[in-house]
This record gives structure tokens, sequence and C-alpha cells, in this order.
């Protein structure tokens, strides 16, 4: 496979950089700000660039894709994030009852204004609440799940949410939905594959071979065993990256007009079956990885 470099990502369009504009701009409007994690790639979808504007507001870190996520690691990252007067909740949003969980957390900052308010004798109050993340992570289902209807334009792919906007939960309680904010620039090359391997940012505009050589270093580490289940393989952690790729490709038929194993189609299809949890579950950037 051609070997290419992953040097540094660009990946910030325009609306992006509005956005973050009117993020900054608007911030003040709300009393606390709900941030969505995917639980597989914490680190990477906890974007700085976006915490450093939101830094002085109290925060409900919502840790979505429970489903596909290593509960393990998701509890250790749920604990770690619980601390500064800041709240957390793994979340699977595909459950409907998973709203009373997070109203029940989210309760906790809106009864703090209410008893704040109602010793000047004001009884009715009003709580707004700001909905970042990176793309991709969940939003605008979030937002419909709160809403009790679709409002918000949910799809399995980045940037699909592309402006600001208020959205009434019930007479007393909006949230702001934002679209998704990623670093304006990737120095960190590592964080740029996570987001790709799970499809955050589109792998076209990284090596596909590299991306595939980064999979299998993880899943030889932490989930081979499970690998080798879907696959029906029995493949070793000294077994080279090009044999695998191989040995999947005939098994699947994925043979070209000139009869040799089609990598490409061989590597899109594990990429998307391991980003769908159809290989099994997993968490990337896990606990002892880094600081957050």
């Amino acid at each position: 496979m051609e070997n290419k470099s992953i040097k540094n990502i660009h990946w910030f369009p325009g609306h992006m950089k509005k956005a973050s504009n009117l993020i900054s701009e608007k911030l003040k409007l709300v009393d606390f700000v709900i941030v969505l994690l995917d639980s597989r790639i914490p680190l990477s979808s906890y974007n700085p660039y976006l915490m450093d504007i939101i830094k002085d507001k109290k925060k409900v870190f919502l840790l979505t894709k429970e489903d596909l996520s290593d509960e393990e690691e998701s509890l250790k990252r749920k604990e770690k994030l619980s601390k500064d007067n800041d709240l957390a909740l793994i979340v699977d949003f595909k459950n409907q009852k998973v709203i009373n969980d997070i109203l029940n957390l989210i309760n906790i900052y809106i009864d703090e204004k209410k008893e704040k308010y109602l010793k000047k004798g004001i009884k009715n109050v009003s709580i707004r609440a700001m909905v970042v993340g990176i793309p991709n992570v969940g939003k605008s289902t979030f937002i419909n799940l709160m809403a009790k209807k679709s409002i918000a334009l949910s799809k399995n792919e980045p940037g699909v949410t592309k402006s600001v906007r208020w959205i009434k939960v019930n007479k007393n309680f909006e949230l702001m939905d934002t679209p998704g904010i990623l670093l304006p620039q990737f120095k960190d090359k590592k964080s740029a594959i996570n987001l790709a391997l799970l499809g955050t940012i589109k792998e076209e505009i990284l090596p596909l071979d590299e991306l595939f050589t980064s999979l299998m270093s993880f899943i030889k580490k932490y989930y081979l065993k499970e690998f080798n289940l879907r696959y029906k393989t029995d493949f070793t952690l000294l077994d080279k990256d090009e044999y695998i790729l191989e040995v999947i490709a005939k098994k699947r038929g994925f043979i070209n007009k000139d009869n040799q194993v089609d990598n490409e189609k061989t590597i899109k299809v594990i990429l998307n079956e391991f980003r769908n949890g159809i290989i099994g579950k997993f968490t990337i950037e896990r606990v002892e990885d880094a600081n957050i």
C-alpha cells in the first residue's frame, strides 16, 4: 500500500469559524453548557479550542455512544469528568429512557438557579443551556430527544448542523443548538486519525492505508479476540497488516478485475464494521492515555 504521512490536517469550514464566534458571543445568555463527548474517543472529542471558550461555565458532560464503547473505560472517564462542580453521565440515545437520567442530572443546576432566585422572590425562572460538541457526536439526536420531536436534522455524518438556534424544551427551559466544531488545525496526528476512524472527519482527507495501520495496531493491543471472532480468523500479534488484509479480502470475495485483492474496499468495510460496533464494543482513548 502507498505510504503517505499525515502532517497538519486543516478541517475548519467557514460555518465552524462563524459558529465559534457566535458561541463566544452568546455564552453569557446561558446558565450552563451541555458538552457531548464520544465515549470511544473522549480525548479527541474534548475540543480544547471549544473548551477554552466555555471554560468559565458550569458543564454537564454526556459521554455518548454508550452502546458502542467499552463500559469499564467509560465509567473511569465519567469519574474523571465529574469534578470542579461539573457533572457527567454515560448515555445511549437509542434508549428512550435515558432522557429521564439526563433531566435528573440537569435538574441539579436548574434547582440551584431556582433556589437562588426564589430567595429574591422570583418564582418563574427561565433556564437556558448551550449544547456543544464535535461533529457526529449525537447533538441533533439529543436535541430531538429533549424536545420530544424531530427538530434538529439527525444524520450519521459530520457537519449536519451549520447554524446556532434556540430549541424550546418546555415553557421554562431552552437549549441552544450549535454546529459541531473541531480544532482549526490538527497538529496531533493521533487525534486526527482517531476522528477519521470514527467518521467524525471524512476518511478521504487521510491516507486510507495509514488509517488501517493505526486501526490494526489498536485492535492487536486490545481487541484481537473480538476481531478474530468477527472474521472467523486466528490472527496473532505477529501477523503483518498486509497478510490480515489479504485474508479478509479473500474471505469476503473482494477481488478486482485483475484478480488482485481489493485493498481499498476491504479497508473501508473493516473501518465501517469497526465504527459501527460490529466487530465489538471498544474505546480507543483510554483513561491511562491522558489527563482529562
